[in-house]
Formats: structure tokens, sequence, C-alpha cells
């Protein structure tokens, strides 16, 4: 099921007009930078964390357990759709909230989501001020210090500081000036494994997360996603359009693979989306780049071992994480259940690809915090 399924015939008509008139979001971002600059000018986003890399990696799960720390802000679907404009949103949409319940995500796979939950929308950003640099029309390019800019590095860094503002005007410490309890900026986005590049420069002290799975178990949860959306988009119109709105092209008719290292060039013309060789090859061109990026703040995650052994790798999310509550994050281990994914028995795959997997999942491995 869709969360957007639970959007009324005004809120998808919203949706429509905000998300096809870009200006409209930018005019409310730059109305509301000018009626909070004051505010703004006095919080600088510190310690940031980011976690990327492909969908099914175990992205949302970090997510989940690192924002329940209470240490972190990012965006929820109540930011809907004035992305770039939470506070002045949250002022008009205030008499008309909604109560948060939660119901299962699309995907699936037992994830729970509310009107409340951390979700995946910082793209929007990327899109409003860069779209045009990354986004062709069968495929994403990655983004680099070149073919970015300082207006939307400076947009972006603005973007972060508001979620802060906003955190701290919902704790009512707004007008505080001593003692202020500043919360870190967090977000989970698959895209940003091609930016790698761009996340450090503008935020030298950020950690980035990056998960990865055994690429075998990895490929066929991708292509059981991708065929799910795929229906679900034949199906729902609406469901298609918001999430190519959010830039979500991980999966369905929107999706667009990511370009890492010019991989796509090397594959065929018609490329068959449903075939385990293409997600293969997409895993490795994907992780190939990932571990050649790894190291510094950078840090690569097993999500297998994760599942494995929870308390131990917990334990150096939180460290490099520099978590304050390291000791209730570690906690979740409780949670994390025992591994009940195996590698499934492709045959149609060729040994020479397989081979070539499993040399580079072993050397994530060896990488891996």
């Amino acid at each position: 099921m869709s969360f957007a399924e639970n959007y009324s015939f005004i809120d998808r008509a919203l949706h429509h007009l905000v998300f096809s008139l870009p200006a409209v979001q930018k005019l409310f971002a730059d109305i509301e930078s000018d009626l909070y600059q004051k505010e703004l000018a006095e919080i600088s986003s510190k310690n940031e964390v980011f976690i990327t890399g492909l969908p099914r990696s175990g992205t949302t799960l970090l997510l989940e357990f690192l924002y329940q720390t209470e240490e972190f802000c990012t965006h929820s679907y109540r930011h809907m759709p004035f992305i770039l404009a939470p506070l002045l949103w949250k002022k008009i949409s205030g008499p008309f909230s909604k109560k948060s319940h939660s119901i299962e995500r699309a995907h699936g796979d037992g994830i729970q989501v509310s009107f409340d939950s951390p979700e995946a929308f910082e793209e929007v950003i990327w899109l409003s001020y860069l779209k045009k640099q990354y986004v062709e029309s069968d495929h994403l390019e990655p983004l680099n210090l070149r073919n970015t800019s300082k207006q939307f590095a400076e947009k972006f860094k603005i973007s972060l500081n508001k979620l802060i503002l906003e955190a701290q005007i919902n704790s009512g410490q707004e007008n505080r000036k001593d003692s202020v309890v500043r919360k870190r900026y967090i977000s989970k986005n698959n895209a940003n494994s091609s930016r790698l590049s761009v996340l450090s420069k503008l935020f030298p002290d950020a950690t980035i997360l990056v998960p990865f799975r055994e690429p075998l178990s990895h490929i066929g949860s991708l292509i059981k996603q991708h065929a799910q959306f795929c229906e679900m988009h034949k199906d729902d119109s609406f469901a298609k359009n918001y999430m190519r709105w959010l830039g979500h092209y991980d999966f369905g008719e929107n999706f667009k693979p990511i370009n890492f290292d010019n991989w796509l060039e090397n594959t065929a013309k018609t490329k068959d989306y449903n075939s385990s060789a293409f997600w293969l090859e997409y895993w490795i061109a994907s992780y190939t780049h990932l571990l050649n990026k790894s190291g510094s703040n950078i840090h690569l995650v097993d999500y297998d071992k994760l599942l494995a052994s929870p308390e131990v790798s917990l334990s150096r999310i939180a460290e490099v994480c520099k978590l304050e509550s390291s000791n209730e994050f570690i906690k979740n281990a409780e949670k994390v259940r025992a591994p009940t994914s195996h590698p499934s028995d492709r045959k149609d795959l060729d040994e020479d690809l397989r081979q070539q997997a499993n040399k580079l999942y072993s050397k994530l491995k060896a990488a891996a915090l």
C-alpha cells in the first residue's frame, strides 16, 4: 500500500500544483528565508549524517535507528509538498494537520510509516536547483563539483538549517540564547551515492554511511521491488507521479539507473530491467564506485553483519556518528531480526559475472566497519 493513497482529492491537487510549478517551491523557500533571516543566521549545521547506497541495502533501518535517538532532524511526510519551506508550510497547514497513524509502506517489507516518519525527501532540493545537470531521459548522471553551483550549495545549507530551526521551535528553544540543544541533520537518499565528492566538500565534518548486502540476495530484492512498483504505477498514476516528483527513480515505470563511472556505455543499448544480469551489473558498478570512494568520512556498513552481530555493528556506527546516546542506540540490537534472506540460485547469470560480484563483495566486507 502506498502512503500517498491516504491523500484526499485536495491533497493530490495541491501536490500536482506545487510539483508542476517548481518556481512555486522556490518562491515559498525564498519568502521563508527572508521571514526567518535573523533566526537562520544564528544556526550552522554540523556533524550531519548521510545514509546512501543502492535501495534495499538497509538504508531505511539505519535511518530509523539513528532518528530514534532524538539527536537528529530530517524531512517527514508533514513537510509535503513544500519541502523547501517547512516553517512556512507548518504555519499554513497547522489548522488542517492530520493525526498520525502508521501503515505499511509501499515496499511491502513490514516497515511502518506515518505522517511523522523520517523520509527520503531531500532529493527534492537537488531536483529544484540541479535537475538539468543530472536527470536524463533514461538514466541519472553523477554530480560533481564541476556541475554543481555556489547557489545550490547556499540553498542546500539553508534548507538543512530550516529543519534544525524547526526542531528548536518544536522544542520551545527558539528564543533561548544559552544552552540551546541543536539537532543534527540526517538524510537517507540513495541518489547521494553518485555525488559523494559534493557532500564531502559541502559538509566536511559529516558522516556518510553506505550499507551493502550479499549481491545475489540484494538483486533478488531489487528485482522484486521493481516488478511490484511497475504494477503499482500501472494502476495508480498519482503514485507514479508522486515518486517522480520526489526524485525516487529507484523502481517501477520511473526507473532510471545511475551511470556510475559511465558503466551504462558498456551495456546493451536496449536494456532488460527484468533480468538478473542487468541488476548484478548495476550492483557491481555501484559498489565498485562506492568502494573506491570509501575512507575518511565515508563508511561502508555490512548489512549482513549487522543482522548477524547487531551489537558489534551498531557500536561501530554509534562511534563514527559521534552519538551522545550511543548506549540507547545500541539497544536497537534487540529489534534486529536474525538473517532470513539467502543468496538466490540465479542460474541465468554468467559465471564470470557471479565471480566478479563475489570478489567485490569480499573487498567490501574487508573495508567495512
